[in-house]
């Protein structure tokens, strides 16, 4: 009644591998919906995120992604969890259009500015040999939904390592970009997404290393 659904052929060949998906979803219009969406459509899937501060509200919004199907997943120390999942060939919701200066990252192209971006997804897949399908959802004047999936994205693979998380991951930037300007006024642009600078997040491992140390003694 509310749902469009377009590219689901590619969800299912990527999910048919058997090796996992990396559902590459931006913040945009609904984007809870993009997270439960894969799950409502009979693909096993999990999501990691961001506990809310709030307790009760993080349980409320928890069991209400639970109740559509999908497994959650909480962000801290969950990498072994997010291979698991992967290697069970689920599919895993992963968003990376957002601001953290807790994840390891690498400071790489976004809308023309430099901004910290994590590098697990790619290493993620790197590890694992599963697909990134990017997909989102916008809202139609109708007041209806269109979640469009898109094509799994090729791995770039140099024999480098390090080079390739970075040369993936701003190919999920560019990726994402396409994926707002398709409908440039649904993204969240209140969020900040360029404020971690290398400048604070220099200072920020500085005051870790120093409360590290105090603890320490």
């Amino acid at each position: 009644k509310y749902f469009k659904i377009e590219g689901e052929e590619h969800l299912k060949e990527a999910y048919g591998k058997g090796k996992g998906v990396l559902c590459l979803i931006p913040h945009t219009s609904a984007w809870e919906f993009s997270a439960i969406m894969p799950a409502i459509l009979g693909y096993e899937t999990s999501a990691v995120s961001r506990e809310i501060r709030y307790p009760a509200l993080n349980k409320s919004i928890i069991q209400l992604r639970e109740s559509r199907g999908m497994k959650n997943i909480s962000r801290n120390k969950c990498y072994d969890k997010l291979i698991e999942v992967l290697n069970k060939g689920e599919c895993l919701i992963i968003m990376i259009d957002q601001d953290s200066k807790k994840i390891r990252g690498e400071f790489l192209q976004f809308f023309g500015k430099q901004a910290y971006t994590p590098l697990g997804s790619a290493r993620l897949a790197l590890e694992t040999g599963a697909s990134v399908v990017p997909m989102a959802t916008y809202r139609n004047k109708d007041n209806t939904y269109t979640f469009k999936i898109h094509e799994a994205l090729n791995f770039i693979e140099t024999g480098d390592r390090e080079k390739d998380l970075i040369l993936n991951t701003q190919r999920y930037n560019d990726e994402i970009e396409k994926m707002i300007l398709a409908e440039p006024t649904q993204w969240v642009w209140m969020h900040k997404r360029w404020n971690t600078t290398p400048k604070n997040l220099k200072n920020i491992g500085k005051k870790e290393k120093r409360k590290h140390l105090i603890k320490k003694n």
